[in-house]
């Protein structure tokens, strides 16, 4: 088997954002969304014989997780690296993984495009000193047009309502804007989120702080397009209206 550039560059992707659903890589693999989900598959096929991911079904609705094995690692550079992780624990990471594509290619977050991404263990390096002072780490920073922020968190169970009021408190205080991302298969966590942020924007509000605006998303069951209709997202995914809570 040989590599090519595509590969490459898919590769170091799954690399930053640690793990994606099958269909989503027809994404990456074409950004401009000309190549199939069966292309896409085909291609982890590929990538699974070589023995450079793992590629495991869990949720019925999402399709497989595909993540990098340690030689797949290696060969985009990272020398040192562990097990893999059960499944399980890759699906926040594909969840995350499914937003950013989202976001890159839906309408534009308060009108500006997002035109660069900061993977959460990017941005836990990066910032390691505000980390250790307490700093919630977003699931990712997208960059904007315009030069600034937003973080960007991925809430698929809901922790209660204090945790999630303390964590988007915090997010809140540090960037102008954080957007809020919760699976549309999730009954019932939107409503307790959309709940959590509006109360986290009245406490900084209450001490005289100016909190970042604070938009909310569905992630979308399917994001990839029908091969018949290559110009849009998958139907249903039309990027869920985004509600701004601030």
């Amino acid at each position: 088997m040989r590599i090519n550039a595509r590969d490459f560059r898919c590769l170091s992707w799954l690399l930053e954002m640690g793990s994606a659903y099958e269909n989503d890589l027809a994404i990456v693999l074409d950004p401009a969304m000309r190549t199939s989900r069966d292309a896409a598959r085909a291609v982890v096929r590929r990538w699974k014989q070589a023995d450079l991911v793992r590629a495991d079904g869990l949720l019925a609705n999402r399709g497989r997780i595909v993540r990098l094995t340690q030689n797949g690692a290696r060969l985009v550079g990272e020398v040192e690296r562990g097990a893999v992780e059960p499944v399980t624990a890759a699906v926040h990471a594909a969840e995350a993984a499914r937003t950013r594509l989202l976001l890159e290619l839906r309408p534009p977050v308060a009108g500006l495009p997002v035109v660069g991404w900061v993977s959460g263990q990017r941005w836990r390096v990066e910032n390691e000193s505000a980390v250790s002072a307490g700093a919630r780490v977003p699931d990712g920073v997208a960059w904007l047009a315009d030069g600034s922020s937003a973080a960007v968190r991925v809430e698929r169970v809901f922790r209660g309502m204090p945790a999630v009021i303390t964590g988007a408190v915090d997010l809140l205080r540090r960037f102008p804007r954080v957007i809020y991302a919760v699976p549309e298969m999730s009954d019932g966590l939107s409503g307790l989120v959309e709940m959590a942020l509006a109360e986290a924007v009245g406490q900084l509000r209450a001490d005289g702080s100016r909190p970042g605006t604070a938009t909310f998303v569905r992630i979308p069951d399917r994001l990839v397009p029908d091969r018949r209709a290559p110009d849009r997202l998958a139907p249903g995914s039309g990027a869920p209206p985004e509600r701004v809570l601030v």
